[in-house]
């Protein structure tokens, strides 16, 4: 009895566990981030996906990067790079997509910070201006709202002083 009682649990996890997806621990999901080849703060300029949705589909942004925060690759201010996702179709998630955490689908305006690594099908001459996401949906991370994080001081004006 306790043989099929075990049986009969185990099943129950597996099923349920296909329904949630897998998510990647907070360390390992760091550890990504930490690994990452490029940390930029950059503007989402354009979306492409593929035409057929279905499954698991690539998504490619060309960004505009604002600022460098760390990279191992030669990238600045102001250069435009393109950056490869993916997508899961609805109808693969309806059938209990188990993966990491999917990445958000972004929009053409978004401003953050995103965590990659170079492109490894990239080839040609813009092949160092090709990423892909480092940390699966952990990659691409909103700036929060409010003033930038700079310090600055208020100076009174002229007359004032």
């Amino acid at each position: 009895m306790t043989r099929y009682f075990a049986i009969l649990v185990l099943g129950v996890l597996v099923v349920f566990a296909g329904q949630v997806g897998a998510v990647l621990p907070p360390d390992a999901v760091d550890g990504l981030k930490e690994d990452a080849a490029a940390v930029l703060e950059v503007k989402v300029l354009e979306v492409q996906s593929a035409a057929d949705q279905t499954g698991r589909f690539d998504i490619v942004y060309r960004v505009e990067v604002v600022s460098v925060l760390r990279s191992t690759t030669r990238v600045e201010p102001g250069e435009t790079i393109l950056v490869r996702s993916y997508g899961v179709s609805q109808a693969l998630l309806d059938r209990g997509f188990v993966g990491p955490k999917i990445p958000a689908l972004l929009e053409a305006g978004w401003i953050g910070t995103v965590y990659l690594d170079p492109d490894p099908q990239a080839s040609g001459l813009d092949a160092g201006r090709r990423f892909v996401i480092a940390a699966h949906g952990d990659s691409f991370v909103e700036l929060p709202q409010g003033p930038p994080s700079l310090e600055y001081t208020v100076m009174p004006p002229e007359g004032n002083r």
